[in-house]
Parts: C-alpha cells; sequence; structure tokens
C-alpha cells in the first residue's frame, strides 16, 4: 500500500479547535501517542536527508497497545510504502532492535483525534513541543497516481479554509529531530 498525505501546520489553538469541532461527531476521543524513531547504529544522518529508498521504523505506543511500522519513502517526504503491524511486547522487541543494531533516535509525542473525511482519513494533532496539525492521508495502491491523488487532498484541504501555503512537508520526527539537533 502506498500511503499519500499532506500535513498542514495549524498556526494557533483556536483555529485548531475550531476545525475539531466542525468534526467532532466524526472523530475519536483524544489518543496519546509515543513514537520511537530508530536508525542503524544510532545514525543522524537518516534524519537530516530522507530521500527515495530511505527506510525508517518505529515503535508506537497508544496506551496498552503497541505497533511496529517500517516505513519506505517513495516519491516525496510524505509518500512512503508502509507496513504496520500490532506487538504484544514491544519492550522485547525495542530490546531486540538494540541487538540488531538499531538505537532511538527521536521520540514524538502527541495527541491525536481521528476520524474519516470521505474516503480519506484525517488526523488533528496537538504535538509536544511542536504545535498543533491537520493531515489527510489516502491509502492507495503502490502505482496510484501520486499527483492526482495530490490534487485531490489539496481540494479538501481548501474546503476547510486551510492554505496550502502552511503544507509542512516533514514528519514530525524529522521535525523533531530538527527541533533537538539544529541549534
Amino acid at each position: 500500500m502506498r500511503e499519500i498525505e499532506i500535513k498542514i501546520k495549524i498556526k494557533d489553538r483556536k483555529t485548531f479547535e475550531t476545525l475539531v469541532k466542525k468534526f467532532e461527531e466524526k472523530l475519536s476521543k483524544p489518543i496519546e501517542q509515543r513514537d520511537v524513531i530508530y536508525s542503524y547504529g544510532g545514525d543522524l544522518s537518516i534524519m537530516k536527508s530522507i530521500t527515495p529508498g530511505s527506510i525508517v521504523i518505529r515503535i508506537r505506543r497508544e496506551g496498552k497497545v503497541a505497533r511496529f511500522a517500517l516505513k519506505q519513502q517513495l516519491s516525496h517526504r510524505l509518500d512512503k510504502t508502509e507496513y504496520e503491524t500490532e506487538i504484544k511486547d514491544p519492550d522485547a522487541l525495542h530490546a531486540s532492535l538494540l541487538i540488531m543494531g538499531y538505537k532511538p533516535v527521536v521520540e514524538v509525542a502527541k495527541t491525536r483525534r481521528k476520524g474519516m473525511f470521505g474516503q480519506d482519513e484525517i488526523c488533528f494533532d496537538d504535538v509536544k513541543s511542536l504545535g498543533y496539525f491537520f493531515e489527510i492521508e489516502r491509502l492507495s495502491d503502490d502505482d496510484a497516481d501520486v499527483i492526482a491523488v495530490t490534487d485531490d487532498l489539496y481540494e479538501k484541504i481548501k474546503s476547510l479554509g486551510l492554505d496550502r501555503g502552511d503544507e509542512e512537508k516533514r514528519g514530525y520526527d524529522i521535525q523533531m529531530y530538527a527541533k533537538l539537533y539544529s541549534k
């Protein structure tokens, strides 16, 4: 599957809350998520220059549920192949990754509310240390026309009064890396 996503930075809490209210009946209750991103050998260069073919792995904890994800970049930063599975023992997987040479490089904590907007998943994220974001993503076949899908997603964003100029092309992990290590 190909995940095609657009992320919009929302500048203030009031705008964020107004948008959440618009979808209130269709959204989940707030979900606390903690993501740990790993790279081989703790190599931080993966966070500086994610290019097509780059692989990022993650353990996400969400309450009592944990998931492992492997993402491989395709045409641009928010267009990737993703494989995700639930794991029973995230601490055992963490220890296994360390033995295999992977090390945690970035953590991201957020409160997420998610729902559907037509066929597309939407998320409203309050990301610790980064701010407020709206995401819209479509899962497509591997050979999907990325430009056509992206154009359709931009139209949905526009219908909500959001501006394409506020698009954030970096994932939260890359933004957090930049905040922590680019001083």
